[in-house]
């Protein structure tokens, strides 16, 4: 299995994903779409395993726990190597995960991972994962953002727009998740992202957006949501820039360069 096909998805947001569809044939495997949009039959998580038990009939059960919320694991004796680990591992312990993601309908809804492969591994790795998948999700926040400005964006990027319909308070907890997430983890060698900066974004957006009056502040608080800064930051920010007379505001609630 290719690796880098694999997508990765914190449990906070899986949660909430119900969109699933098939990505060609009848034949062909079903696809899950998250509400930023990655797409992908299959995962690649990481986490606590925290708890193991046993199912109906021969299916075994487990949790794994990334700093976002719980993963749910369902497999049978087909899985013979991934049963063998989870009979013999005492939770907790770090493990990580490949699994084919499934839509969960009716009374038990959520998704549920068939687990693929399994094998323990340590914090770092954990951490590792925590930080790649915090960089992918706000690169889909961002190109959600654009799709939804723009009205551009491929095929996916708009069925999640259509299904989910994201709004600024949305886009803003998907934000707040990342950033728990990524306080949980400790530093990683040459895997450290480099957090936004509130002036520099804000800047460029009041370039790019303003016109013969500048431009609202309610119209930058989404555009800034899907690069990753927060309402509160952006409201610092401005104020910051006028007091440094960066900008200045030529309408109540408006910012203009200067």
């Amino acid at each position: 299995m290719d690796l880098t096909a694999l997508s990765r998805v914190f449990a906070g947001e899986l949660s909430g994903t119900t969109l699933q569809q098939r990505s060609g044939l009848k034949q062909s495997p079903q696809q899950i779409i998250t509400p930023t949009g990655a797409v992908g039959t299959y995962l690649l998580l990481a986490g606590a395993l925290t708890r193991v038990e046993n199912g109906p009939g021969d299916a075994l059960l487990a949790w794994v726990a990334d700093p976002t919320g719980t993963f749910f694991l369902s497999t049978g004796q087909q899985e013979e190597e991934v049963v063998a680990f989870l009979k013999k591992t005492d939770p907790p312990v770090f493990v990580s995960v490949t699994g084919e993601a499934q839509v969960l309908r009716g009374s038990k809804k959520g998704v549920m991972i068939r687990p693929l492969t399994i094998r323990a591994v340590d914090r770092l790795t954990r951490d590792s994962w925590v930080i790649r998948t915090a960089e992918q999700t706000l690169t889909r926040l961002e190109i959600m953002e654009n799709a939804t400005r723009n009205g551009t964006g491929d095929q996916v990027v708009q069925q999640a727009i259509n299904h989910y319909h994201p709004d600024t308070s949305q886009i803003r907890s998907v934000i707040v998740m990342v950033e728990e997430a990524l306080s949980k983890v400790d530093h990683v060698p040459g895997g450290a992202i480099t957090a936004p900066d509130p002036r520099d974004i804000l800047l460029d957006l009041i370039k790019i957006h303003s016109g013969p009056k500048g431009v609202s502040v309610s119209e930058l608080i989404p555009l800034a949501a899907g690069k990753g800064i927060r309402e509160d930051q952006v409201m610092a920010t401005i104020r910051q820039l006028v007091e440094e007379d960066e900008c200045y505001q030529p309408a109540a609630g408006a910012v203009k360069l200067l």
